[in-house]
């Protein structure tokens, strides 16, 4: 009766506002689906670097670099812990901000620093995290090994925050619950014990570790996560990773391995495939 009396039926009216709801609704979600896409993009876990190599001996000689660079690791992180050598080039840590660990000794790990830290041309804070924020005093440590790392790999030429960052990020987080926890309960440790699993803990992130020793053993399996790992040798789409050739005596072969077949369990010199 009511449409009788109106030049425009009122069920117009009522689709016109539910399709200015759904055009609300649509804004609504392409907004959400932004700001989801931008999450996704700065939050996504970085992909280890690949550095594929011409020949297997070319391999052998990289995996050979690699090992090598274990003392120079060592001595950075311990210079670090010590407040010695290399750390000595650089701003004085703000006794100020000092915290449980620095009383302890390892370093000023934890000291707060409200200040720009000189590295090279520009800020630690800039070279690593590419801002400039309040951080701890290991940020120099960060930066060192970032650096290294960076030198280790010349070929991997991405210096924005990825993989490295989050190896590095990642165990730091590890030392700094580890050795608080330490602290807090009174276990008694000497301040070079505390340094000694400083460094296994950083170590083991990036090179693996098995028994007493550095780097995973080749009956553990693989361990594709190290950076030993980050060099291989690709032939038939068969490749062999760089672990294969860190302080390993090769007597049944090479660990193969393809995409879609997983390890070649029957090892072998030559590539499963072609037979070079």
């Amino acid at each position: 009766m009511i449409d009788y009396y109106n030049d425009m039926p009122s069920g117009i009216n009522v689709i016109d506002k539910m399709n200015k709801e759904l055009d609300d609704l649509q804004k609504k979600y392409d907004a959400l689906e932004k700001k989801h896409n931008e999450y996704v993009k700065t939050h996504r876990k970085p992909v280890m670097p690949k550095i594929r190599i011409n020949t297997i001996d070319e391999l052998k000689i990289y995996a050979e670099k690699i090992y090598n660079s274990v003392p120079v690791f060592k001595k950075i992180i311990y210079d670090f812990l010590n407040h010695e050598g290399w750390i000595l080039e650089y701003y004085r840590p703000d006794r100020a901000g000092t915290d449980i660990m620095g009383y302890a000794g390892c370093g000023f790990w934890d000291t707060w620093e409200t200040d720009e830290l000189k590295w090279g041309n520009t800020t630690a804070q800039a070279f690593y995290y590419e801002d400039l924020c309040n951080t701890q005093y290991n940020l120099y440590l960060k930066c060192k090994l970032l650096d290294e790392l960076y030198k280790l790999f010349p070929e991997y030429t991405e210096r924005k925050r990825g993989w490295f960052h989050q190896e590095i990020d990642e165990c730091f987080g590890t030392v700094g619950l580890t050795i608080t926890t330490i602290l807090e309960n009174n276990c008694g440790k000497t301040k070079e014990q505390l340094h000694d699993i400083i460094y296994k803990i950083i170590m083991e992130q990036l090179f693996g570790w098995h028994g007493n020793d550095l780097f995973p053993n080749e009956n553990d399996g693989p361990n594709s996560d190290y950076i030993q790992n980050i060099i291989y040798y690709e032939c038939c789409e068969y490749e062999i990773l760089g672990e294969n050739f860190i302080e390993t005596d090769i007597t049944g072969g090479y660990d193969w391995w393809c995409q879609g077949h997983g390890y070649i369990e029957d090892q072998s010199f030559t590539c499963p495939n072609c037979g070079k």
